[in-house]
């Protein structure tokens, strides 16, 4: 055998193996991008979830606020009642003092709210930009075609082979 012939047979075995690779390779990153695309579904769901969570969480602490205001009109009733004042005159001081107890809670519940949907609002950014992603991914998973690299690097071995060969 001569040593052309020998290049000839090792052009066309690397033609495909390198076929094969190529094959190997485009699948590998097709199978990539669509992973990295449920990865940034799935976290696109927990943003969803997490700007829920916000919005429960803030419910709860707007009622728990609500609960702490009552309890603190009713100390200031109760110790203006003990101190002998009228409660329930419509121009004592008591009354007064309540509706600024009453005024600034609802101040700080409006903060807890506004908090509350400031969390909720980067949540839903966040899932958005993750679905964004996710169809980023699944363009680059579209892109990918293994056949097509298999057989561009066929044909390109093919032609190197035919060379050597022609040479024999």
């Amino acid at each position: 055998m001569s040593w052309m012939t020998v290049a000839a047979v090792a052009s066309v075995v690397g033609t495909g193996v390198a076929t094969v690779g190529a094959y190997q390779q485009s699948q590998a990153a097709k199978s990539q991008a669509n992973y990295q695309a449920a990865v940034a579904r799935n976290n696109a769901i927990i943003a969803q979830q997490n700007a829920a969570d916000a919005r429960d969480r803030g419910k709860a602490a707007e009622e728990e606020h609500r609960d702490r205001i009552a309890q603190a009109k009713g100390s200031v009733t109760a110790g203006a009642a003990a101190a002998g004042f009228l409660v329930d005159d419509p121009g004592s001081t008591n009354v007064d003092l309540l509706a600024d107890v009453a005024e600034a809670g609802e101040l700080d519940i409006q903060k807890i709210r506004d908090n509350t949907e400031r969390e909720a609002h980067r949540a839903l950014v966040q899932g958005v930009n993750f679905t964004a992603q996710a169809g980023l991914f699944d363009a680059q998973a579209s892109a990918q075609s293994p056949m097509m690299a298999a057989g561009g690097t066929f044909l390109s071995g093919a032609a190197q082979s035919a060379t050597a060969i022609s040479k024999v």
